[in-house]
């Protein structure tokens, strides 16, 4: 009987230890990733994008990263550019080469805020 015992306690303990390995985090944080030409990056966490909102100058590049653990959209209201799905840790750089204000949002999930970014001459 002791013997049971121990041998259940390890296979509890070690589907406890692999359960708790498994991470809803990806496997590259967005502190991981190469930054971008000038830092500007957008994070989707929590089925947020964040920050919201950003201005930047015409010609610079936005880096969108995906920290959730399903795949995301970043794509304008305007349909003047769409991401097509971002699996999670990965990411989607777009250059912004006209002023304007883009406001985009997550195609799959629609209950994701809109976010925008303003691009100044």
């Amino acid at each position: 009987m002791k013997k049971k015992f121990v041998f259940l306690s390890l296979i509890i303990l070690s589907g406890f230890a692999l359960f708790n390995g498994c991470s809803s985090k990806p496997a590259v944080s967005p502190n991981d990733m190469p930054p971008t030409q000038n830092g500007n990056i957008v994070d989707i966490k929590n089925f947020a994008f964040s920050p919201s909102s950003i201005t930047i100058n015409v010609g610079t590049t936005v880096t969108w990263t995906n920290s959730d653990v399903v795949s995301h959209t970043v794509t304008d209201i305007h349909n003047s550019f769409d991401s097509g799905g971002i699996a999670p840790a990965t990411a989607f750089k777009l250059k912004f080469t006209t002023p304007g204000t883009y406001t985009y949002h997550c195609s799959i999930h629609s209950m994701m805020a809109n976010a925008t970014v303003v691009v100044n001459n």
